[in-house]
């Protein structure tokens, strides 16, 4: 794997990271379009990485705050868009650890 690509991989997890948190945090909701790119970003690093043995430091910063960020952002709101906030920080959560952390 390249490290243009894997420097793409971790620029793109920081910006759609960085895109969701902060529309959710601006009480602008749940984008789910910015949810989905968020998504694809972190499956992209997983795929980035997933021959290495570590994750470089940059990327586990970004990763480790990710489930604690959007679910602390979910008691900005209430009912439906609070609960599903809270889903996508479970999702989120899930995704990172079938596909950017697998257990070997």
């Amino acid at each position: 794997m390249s490290g243009e690509r894997r420097e793409r991989a971790a620029q793109e997890l920081q910006e759609a990271a960085d895109g969701f948190i902060g529309a959710l945090r601006l009480a602008q909701g749940m984008d789910e379009t910015a949810f989905a790119r968020l998504r694809e970003a972190i499956i992209e690093a997983g795929s980035a990485w997933e021959a290495e043995d570590y994750l470089p430091k940059r990327v586990v910063n970004i990763l480790v705050g990710m489930f604690s960020w959007i679910d602390s952002a979910s008691y900005l709101y209430d009912g439906d868009e609070a609960a599903a906030i809270k889903r996508a920080a479970m999702n989120v959560e899930t995704l990172i650890f079938e596909r950017v952390v697998p257990a070997r």
